[in-house]
């Protein structure tokens, strides 16, 4: 069967059922992983009380507005942050699908198009747990990074883009970059951390999945836009990140990484992983068209 015998609005239908549907599992990595706790045991559970979430409240998003934003078990108030995840979950499949599977060429066969959609809903999805994550905790988890970069070198020969050379390029030398100047060298210079390590491995999961021209075009575009918010930072007076000197969670108290992953602007630190996973996040759905704009103004 190929895939352009598949009508739109179903593959639509799908792919927003199918990502909603692990933008839940993401909501259980994103809490989970900071903590040390596992993923698989035990089942989902009230935050607050601890009570198993029974299955009907647990519909993505709409468990959520059913229930009004209150926990069925105790009434403890849930971070619209769950719902969110899920729902951006949802639309990051959509738009893939819509590139790999309702535009791709006539020919191609519904099971290599899923395929390759399956495999970059992956990689986003990894991308959306890392920068909850470290937006909360300001670390980047390596149960992440590490996992899917293998998983995109390992699959560059089955995908069309951007081929096998590229990926190991794009791999090796965007994380060598990064660890080599911004961690070691900057650190060696100025006695402290300009970049942690989990943007180093953050770096080869992108150049594994998207190659060196999208490995490069998520650090020039993340620093861009995450420079823009340091400004907005510095103007208003408004901290970028959470005060992680530590936390009490279920009674326990967790303190911060000694060295937790983060860029510094001046004196100002922010976690840099958010806004390279937005400029990876930027290239896989429109590098090409964004890279052309911009040639097209310096052309005028």
């Amino acid at each position: 069967m190929l895939a352009a015998e598949v009508a739109r609005w179903f593959v639509w239908l799908v792919a927003f059922a199918w990502g909603a549907a692990w933008g839940s599992f993401f909501n259980v990595a994103i809490y989970r992983w900071p903590r040390g706790m596992s993923v698989v045991s035990p089942p989902s559970r009230c935050p607050s009380c601890g009570a198993p979430i029974r299955v009907w409240n647990n519909v993505p998003v709409l468990g959520w507005l059913f229930l009004r934003g209150k926990a069925s078990c105790c009434g403890a108030s849930i971070s619209p942050r769950y719902p969110l995840i899920e729902l951006l979950g949802g639309i990051l499949c959509v738009a893939i699908a819509e590139i790999w599977v309702v535009r791709a060429a006539p020919e191609t066969l519904l099971l290599d198009a899923t395929i390759e959609t399956l495999l970059y809903f992956i990689f986003a999805g990894g991308l959306l747990v890392i920068t909850f994550v470290d937006l909360e905790w300001m670390e980047i988890p390596d149960e992440v990074s590490l996992p899917c970069a293998a998983l995109g070198l390992a699959s560059a020969p089955f995908r069309a883009e951007p081929g096998v050379w590229s990926a190991a390029v794009g791999a090796g030398v965007g994380y060598l970059c990064v660890q080599l100047i911004f961690v070691w060298g900057y650190e060696r210079i100025t006695g402290r951390r300009g970049m942690g390590e989990g943007d180093s491995k953050l770096l080869l999961m992108i150049g594994a999945f998207l190659g060196w021209r999208g490995a490069l075009f998520s650090v020039v575009a993340g620093s861009l836009q995450g420079l823009v918010f340091a400004v907005f930072a510095l103007l208003t007076g408004r901290k970028l990140t959470p005060d992680i000197e530590e936390r009490v969670i279920d009674g326990e108290l967790i303190e911060a990484p000694e060295e937790p992953d983060t860029s510094r602007v001046g004196h100002l630190k922010l976690p840099f992983g958010p806004f390279l996973a937005l400029g990876a996040l930027e290239y896989l759905l429109a590098g090409d068209a964004i890279v052309s704009w911009y040639f097209g103004l310096l052309q005028r």
